[in-house]
């Protein structure tokens, strides 16, 4: 807000002694400039410093503040139980303690304290900060609350704002995660002499775990098939280590890992590489711990973390079977984020996959082929998705692949830890291409640290491995793939690899798709034609049963087929477009006027789980609303020619 905001209000007192049209025109600039300052404090802020919608995901747990932020309109008896945090011993240590939500401008109101409840939050949970009126301080409608977590770089730098009313007593910030900080709510006071705001009161809360805490566990297959990876991610570098064993009480096998992080700098640039509440902030550690060993198709028990902070809960997950065993049930999807509904699909779609990996056994492994988190320079989604996948990842193998909302990039290409970049330090970028910097300038950095993928290519971007008779393959559309590149190679002899005598069955993943019916996606499309051109012979040869892409955030399936068109059953790759886990869907419908390939497609939120034996591999769409199954086929295998 600047000076000028009420200047037409203090102009009419100025010139009341001037002529009577002097005082008409001064009436009318704060009849319009006191109708501004009754907008609510979030369209204002939209429009001095960066807009909101553009800063946070639309998510219910980040940019929406008015979904978030519910004021409690009855706190008496809440407010009884309020019990101030500056009490509470538990807070985390902060090491640079002017640097914590610094308010180089607070000014303090002894009769006006902030008091929090409860005291310390559970991961996930909410906390409602509340206050007293008094005579000292004059509340206004123009009054509001901040909320951040951890340092910040000024009075702008936070992450939710909640307009406040004279009525209220209290706010509640909703869904706040484990970032390995203290969250700090300040209450800023609109001044209507001087026309702005000045914070007044402060407040400071912690987690009910301590930052050292394991969280955001996640399995993943290894290059050993009789080992299993477990990641999560802590405030601490201390040794990371697990317990394992086949009973839940007799954990009698141990083993110690490895551990890291990355900083702004690691980055390729901005906004990635801006430190602050809303793009980089401290990951944390990142934590890999190989259990070794392991009995085929048998489920272990385990816990993870660190022996001087503590351990997580006991999970249990399947390892993988030996080569004989040609039977598999798994879960796929794209594009999924952390988005809530009425912005997206995200959060049902974790709820109806948890229930399929515990009570109906999908539990072989999940693939999710690109477009991950959607953080998009936004550190603190990588804590909100992972506290969302984590009640399965750690059931699972969760098995990614990098799309272009993690790895696009225009410049700083030294930093692209794939060795992808090109000569201009950018990512691949052809001409008739619509690639461009969709990562944020993140350009694969925090999915390199995130996440563990058999050593069998090129770390994340481009690797396979076998399970249950079946060779999945997870590429990248967002490196170079056309003829004589080093992935098109790579492509070309991990196919000629594989022995279908062991593994019946090749799925390829990728993220952008080879074929789609969708309307309105021309440019999407352009870059079909030529994956088409460049590696759909490559596919045919090898006989490639299904590929699963994303991308486009619909459901879509085509017959088997070949060159734009339909071919037998068994003599053709099927196409599945599932870009539809939660990120908003697409708007537009679908058209047979790039082909007659398309069997089935809808603009619903779901994702796909299949059934594998040696003799057929079975498919259902599930939409997430219901639970029921939008789409279900069945595919043979290959027929020779």
């Amino acid at each position: 807000m600047t000076e000028n905001d009420t200047s037409g209000s203090y102009c009419c007192l100025w010139k009341r002694r001037t002529a009577f049209v002097t005082v008409a025109l001064c009436g009318l600039v704060g009849f319009v400039l006191i109708a501004f300052l009754d907008l609510p404090w979030e369209v204002k802020r939209t429009m001095h410093v960066v807009d909101i919608a553009n800063r946070l995901i639309p998510t219910k747990n980040t940019t929406d503040v008015d979904n978030r932020l519910v004021p409690i309109k009855n706190t008496t008896d809440v407010a009884d139980r309020l019990i101030p945090t500056k009490d509470v011993e538990n807070l985390l240590p902060t090491t640079n303690a002017s640097r914590l939500n610094s308010t180089k401008d607070l000014v303090e109101v002894k009769e006006f304290e902030l008091k929090t409840y409860p005291p310390l939050i559970e991961s996930g949970g909410d906390v409602v900060v509340s206050w007293e009126r008094n005579n000292a301080t004059t509340l206004t409608n123009h009054d509001y609350v901040t909320l951040s977590c951890g340092p910040t770089t000024g009075e702008g730098d936070y992450f939710y704002n909640k307009t406040v009313r004279v009525s209220d007593l209290s706010v509640r910030f909703s869904s706040l995660y484990m970032m390995r900080c203290n969250y700090t709510a300040i209450y800023y006071n609109y001044e209507e002499i001087s026309g702005k705001h000045r914070a007044i009161a402060k407040v400071e809360t912690g987690m009910k775990e301590p930052a050292e805490t394991p969280k955001h566990g996640h399995l993943s297959f290894t290059d050993d098939e009789k080992a299993m990876a477990i990641m999560f991610n802590s405030g601490t570098s201390k040794t990371p280590m697990v317990k394992y064993g086949m009973k839940p009480d007799d954990l009698k096998f141990y083993a110690t890992g490895t551990s890291t992080t990355y900083g702004a700098d690691d980055m390729c640039h901005a906004p990635a590489t801006t430190v602050g509440q809303i793009y980089f902030r401290d990951p944390g550690y990142m934590h890999t711990v190989i259990m070794t060993d392991l009995k085929p198709n048998t489920y272990y028990f385990y816990q993870y973390g660190h022996e001087e902070h503590g351990l997580s809960k006991v999970h249990r997950f399947k390892s993988r079977p030996l080569s004989s065993y040609k039977y598999a049930n798994f879960i796929a999807y794209g594009d999924m984020g952390a988005f809530a509904a009425p912005f997206g699909g995200s959060e049902s779609t974790a709820a109806k996959a948890l229930k399929d990996v515990v009570e109906d056994e999908y539990d072989s492994f999940l693939l999710h082929f690109g477009d991950i988190s959607y953080a998009r320079s936004q550190g603190h989604v990588w804590d909100q998705f992972f506290h969302l996948i984590e009640p399965y990842a750690t059931r699972v193998p969760y098995m990614v692949s990098i799309g272009n909302h993690e790895y696009g990039y225009t410049k700083g290409g030294k930093h692209d830890l794939s060795g992808g970049m090109l000569p201009y330090g950018g990512s691949f970028n052809p001409s008739w291409g619509n690639f461009g910097a969709d990562s944020g300038g993140e350009c694969g950095v925090p999915m390199h640290h995130r996440w563990h993928v058999p050593k069998t290519g090129n770390w994340i971007y481009w690797y396979s491995f076998n399970y249950g008779g079946i060779h999945v393959i997870q590429m990248s559309t967002e490196h170079n793939w056309t003829r004589g590149s080093e992935q098109y190679k790579w492509l070309e002899n991990d196919l000629e690899q594989v022995d279908r005598n062991v593994t019946p069955w090749v799925v390829l993943t990728a993220h952008r798709m080879m074929y789609s019916s969708q309307l309105n996606i021309e440019p999407d499309m352009e870059v079909s034609y030529h994956f088409q051109e460049e590696v759909e012979d490559l596919i045919y040869k090898h006989r490639v049963n299904v590929m699963l892409v994303g991308h486009e955030h619909s459901y879509e399936r085509t017959c088997p087929v070949y060159r734009k068109k339909c071919v037998e059953n068994g003599k053709g790759t099927v196409h599945l477009v599932v870009g539809s886990a939660g990120y908003p869907l697409g708007p537009d419908g679908f058209s047979s006027k790039y082909g007659n390939y398309s069997l089935r497609h809808v603009n619903e939120y779901g994702y796909i789980r299949v059934t594998s034996s040696p003799n057929d591999m079975r498919f259902q769409f599930v939409l997430v609303e219901n639970g029921n199954i939008y789409d279900e086929f069945t595919i043979t295998p290959w027929e020779d020619s």
